[in-house]
C-alpha cells in the first residue's frame, strides 16, 4: 500500500514538472518532444499559406486591373492577417516558419512578373488552387488532428477558407491575352 501512495505522489509530482520543461523547451526554441509530425506539418503549412495570401493579396491591390480582384484580395489579406495572428498567438509546440517555402516564393514571383489581365488570370489560378488544398487541408486536421487547440481553431477557420474559395472561382474572367496581330487566343 506505502508503494502505491509515493508512486501516486510521485506521479503527482512530475506532471508539474513536465509541463515546466516543455514550458522552458518553448522559451528555449525547442518544441516540446510530444508535437506529432502531423501537427507540424500542418502549422507550417497553414503559417505559409497564411504569409503566401496576404503577400499576394497586396501584390493583387496593386496590380489588378478589376475592382472585384482588389476586394478579393483585401478580404484574403484581412481574413489571413488574422488567422496568421492566431496561429502565433498559440502555444502549440510548433516553431512558426518566418519565411515563405521555394515553391510560394515562386508563385509570388511569378505574380511581381505579371500585370493586367494576365496578373489576375494567374491570381485567380493560384487563389483557387491554394483554397481548395488549404480546404482539404483544414478539413482533414479538424477531423483528426490530435490537438485540441488547433483541431478546434481548424474547425473555427474552415467556413472562411471555404468562403474564400467560392468568391475565388467567381472572380470575373480576365480579358482575353491577345497575340501580336490583335487576334484572341
Amino acid at each position: 500500500m506505502k508503494t502505491l501512495v509515493v508512486a501516486a505522489a510521485l506521479l503527482a509530482l512530475a506532471a508539474p514538472l513536465h509541463a515546466q520543461n516543455a514550458t522552458d523547451q518553448m522559451k528555449n526554441g525547442q518544441p516540446p518532444a510530444k508535437t506529432s509530425a502531423a501537427t507540424q506539418k500542418f502549422v507550417k503549412t497553414a503559417a505559409i499559406t497564411d504569409m503566401f495570401e496576404i503577400q499576394a493579396g497586396k501584390l493583387a491591390q496593386e496590380k489588378a486591373e478589376n475592382q472585384a480582384y482588389k476586394d478579393f484580395a483585401q478580404m484574403t489579406i484581412n481574413d489571413h492577417t488574422k488567422t496568421s495572428d492566431e496561429l502565433k498567438g498559440m502555444n502549440v509546440g510548433v516553431q512558426l516558419p518566418q519565411d515563405l517555402d521555394g515553391a510560394h516564393k515562386a508563385k509570388i514571383k511569378k505574380l511581381n512578373s505579371l500585370s493586367g489581365a494576365a496578373f489576375e488570370r494567374q491570381y485567380k489560378t493560384d487563389q483557387i488552387e491554394g483554397h481548395k488544398q488549404a480546404v482539404a487541408l483544414f478539413e482533414q486536421y479538424g477531423r483528426s488532428g490530435d490537438n485540441a487547440q488547433l483541431k478546434q481553431w481548424a474547425q473555427t477557420t474552415l467556413p472562411t477558407l471555404k468562403t474564400h474559395l467560392q468568391h475565388a472561382e467567381a472572380l470575373p474572367r480576365p480579358a482575353p491575352a491577345t497575340v501580336g496581330s490583335g487576334k484572341r487566343r
